[in-house]
C-alpha cells in the first residue's frame, strides 16, 4: 500500500512537471474587507498586507520586471509588484520589489537619490527606514498631475527576507517650481508633509490566520503598461548586490 502511494506521488509530480505546473505567486491582490478596495499583499514569510488610508482611491496594479544599478558592470534582476491610489491631493504607491537570485538589495538606508530627511527606528517588529525626497518627472514613476515637474516624496520602506524583499510605501505630492529649490529648508512644510506621509498608508505584518482571512480573493498582478517603464522603475527602487563569487 505504501509503495503504491509513494508511486502515485512520484507520478503526480512528474505529470505536473510535465504539464508546465506552477506554484500560486506569493505577491498579488485581495479585497480589503471594508472598502472593497485592491490591496497588495505578500504571503512569503513574514507576510506583508498594506492598509492605504480610507480617502485613498484605488487606480491601478501592475507587475513589472527590473534591472537595478549595482556596484558592477552587471545589472541586477528583480521585480516589482505596485498598487497605486489617490485622494485628489496626493499619490499612494505601495510595492514590494523581490531581488531574484544570486542578487539582494542594497541597505534600505541607503536611498536611490539624496535625501531631504532620513530616520529609522523599530516598528511592528521590524526596522523601518524613512526619507523625505524631492524627485523630478524623470525620477519619479507616479509623480501625480499633468505636467507636474517636481514633487515632494516620503518614503517608508522595509528590507525583509535576508535582503531579498523591498516593502515600499510612498506618497507623492506636486510642488510648485517656485516652491521645489527652498522646500528643503522649510521646516515646518516638511514636518506636516511627512505625517501625511505616514497617515496616507501603514505596511502589516498580519500573522498566519490573519493573512488566510485577508487572502480569500488572492489574485497575481498582470504586467504593467509602458507608462510604468521598467527603466525608471529601476532606478527608483535602488540598488541591489551581487551574493557570492562573481
Amino acid at each position: 500500500m505504501k509503495t503504491a502511494l509513494l508511486f502515485a506521488a512520484i507520478l503526480g509530480v512528474a505529470l505536473c512537471l510535465l504539464a508546465g505546473c506552477k506554484s500560486q505567486p506569493l505577491q498579488g491582490v485581495t479585497s480589503e474587507p471594508e472598502t472593497g478596495r485592491p490591496i497588495l499583499i505578500s504571503r512569503a514569510r513574514p507576510a506583508v498586507i498594506f492598509a492605504p488610508a480610507r480617502d485613498m482611491d484605488f487606480r491601478e496594479a501592475g507587475l513589472r520586471g527590473l534591472r537595478p544599478a549595482s556596484r558592477v558592470s552587471q545589472e541586477g534582476d528583480a521585480r516589482v509588484w505596485f498598487a497605486v491610489y489617490g485622494n485628489g491631493r496626493g499619490t499612494l504607491a505601495t510595492a514590494l520589489a523581490e531581488a531574484a537570485d544570486p542578487w539582494e538589495w542594497e541597505a534600505a538606508h541607503h536611498s536611490p537619490f539624496p535625501a531631504l530627511r532620513e530616520l529609522q527606528y523599530e516598528k511592528n517588529g521590524q526596522t523601518l527606514y524613512e526619507s523625505l525626497l524631492r524627485l523630478t518627472a524623470e525620477q519619479d514613476p507616479f509623480c501625480p498631475g499633468e505636467g507636474a515637474s517636481v514633487c515632494l516624496v516620503y518614503r517608508a520602506k522595509y528590507l525583509l527576507q535576508f535582503r531579498k524583499m523591498l516593502v515600499i510605501v510612498e506618497y507623492h505630492e506636486p510642488l510648485e517650481p517656485s516652491r521645489a529649490r527652498d522646500v528643503a529648508f522649510q521646516e515646518a512644510t516638511l514636518n506636516a508633509f511627512q505625517e501625511r506621509g505616514r497617515a496616507a498608508c501603514e505596511a502589516r505584518f498580519p500573522d498566519k490566520a490573519a493573512m488566510e482571512r485577508a487572502a480569500g480573493d488572492f489574485q497575481p498582478l498582470s504586467p504593467a503598461d509602458d507608462r510604468f517603464s521598467r527603466a525608471r522603475l529601476s532606478r527608483w527602487v535602488g540598488e541591489v548586490q551581487r551574493v557570492g563569487r562573481l
